[in-house]
C-alpha cells in the first residue's frame, strides 16, 4: 500500500514537472525567437522554407542596433523619464493608500471605489483631453512633465499600499502619538519603513509602466527628447524605408534587458510583496 502511494506521488510530481516545463517553454518562446531572429541575415529572414537557426550567427547586428539609432542617447531619455515618473508615483500612491487606510472620513469608501473604478477607463478615452490640456498650459515637450504624471499615483498602487497599511496594527501609531509625534513624523519614521516590500513592488510596476509606454512620449515629446520606445519603432529602416527586422530584434533585446535584470534581481521581494499585500481587505 505504501509503495503504491509512493508511486502515485512520483507520478503526480512527474506530471506537474512536465506541465511546468511546457509553460516555461511557452513563456520563453518569444524571447528565444527574438534572439534567433536578431542573429540572422536579411536573406535568411525571408528564405523559404524558413530557417529556424542561422547558419552563421551575425553578432555584428547588436553593434549595428546600438549605433544605428544612437541607442545610448535615447536610453538616457528613457531612464530619465522612468525615474521622473517612478519616484513621485511611489510617494503619491503611498500617501493616498495611507490616507484610505487610516483616515476616518464618512465618504472614504465611496471615494476609494471611484479611484478604483478609474482602472476600467481605457487610456484612449482620456488621451485626447489630456493632450489638449497639456498643450494649452505649455507643458508639451518637457521631460519633467512625467513628475506631474507620477504625483497623481495610480489606482492599482494606491490599492496595494492601502492593503499593506491595513495589515499594520494601529497601536504603533497610537504609541507614537503618546510620545508627541505628529502625523508626518509617524508616517516617515514608522509607517513608511514598514512597507518597504510594497515600495519595491510599486517601484517595479511604475518603472515598467513608464519604460514601456509608447503613446504618451510620442504625443508629448519631439526630436531628441523622445524615448527608446518611440525611437525603436521608427529607427530601424534602410534607405528605401524597408524595416530591418533582424536589427530591430537586437535593439528590442537591449530594450528589454533592464526590466528583466530588475525583475530577476528583486523577484523574491516582488513575489512576496504581491502575496502579502492581499492578506487583509
Amino acid at each position: 500500500m505504501a509503495m503504491l502511494q509512493s508511486q502515485r506521488m512520483r507520478l503526480a510530481t512527474a506530471v506537474k514537472l512536465v506541465v511546468l516545463i511546457i509553460f516555461v517553454a511557452i513563456f520563453f518562446l518569444p524571447l528565444v525567437s527574438m534572439i534567433v531572429t536578431s542573429l540572422k541575415t536579411m536573406e535568411e529572414l525571408f528564405k523559404y522554407p524558413p530557417i529556424v537557426f542561422p547558419r552563421n550567427p551575425q553578432w555584428g547586428n547588436y553593434v549595428t542596433a546600438w549605433t544605428m539609432v544612437r541607442f545610448g542617447h535615447f536610453l538616457v531619455n528613457s531612464l530619465t523619464i522612468s525615474i521622473f515618473y517612478t519616484v513621485p508615483c511611489i510617494f503619491g500612491s503611498c500617501f493616498a493608500g495611507y490616507a484610505f487606510s487610516r483616515f476616518r472620513v464618512r465618504e472614504k469608501s465611496g471615494i476609494f471605489m471611484v479611484v478604483l473604478s478609474t482602472m476600467m477607463i481605457p487610456q484612449m478615452v482620456t488621451i485626447i483631453p489630456l493632450y489638449i490640456l497639456i498643450s494649452k498650459i505649455g507643458l508639451a515637450d518637457k521631460q519633467w512633465l512625467w513628475l506631474l504624471f507620477g504625483l497623481q499615483g495610480t489606482p492599482f498602487l494606491i490599492f496595494l499600499f492601502r492593503q499593506y497599511f491595513s495589515t499594520i496594527p494601529i497601536s504603533f501609531e497610537e504609541s507614537a502619538r503618546l510620545d508627541g509625534a505628529g502625523r508626518f513624523r509617524i508616517f516617515f519614521a514608522i509607517m513608511f519603513p514598514l512597507v518597504q516590500t510594497a515600495v519595491i513592488v510599486a517601484g517595479i510596476f511604475a518603472f515598467q509602466w513608464s519604460w514601456a509606454d509608447y503613446l504618451q512620449p510620442v504625443l508629448f515629446l519631439k526630436g531628441e527628447k523622445v524615448t527608446l520606445a518611440v525611437k525603436l519603432a521608427i529607427g530601424y529602416t534602410d534607405q528605401k524605408e524597408n524595416v530591418l527586422h533582424h536589427i530591430g530584434m537586437a535593439g528590442l533585446l537591449y530594450y528589454t534587458a533592464p526590466i528583466i535584470i530588475i525583475f530577476f534581481a528583486l523577484q523574491r521581494r516582488f513575489i512576496a510583496g504581491l502575496m502579502s499585500g492581499g492578506l487583509k481587505g
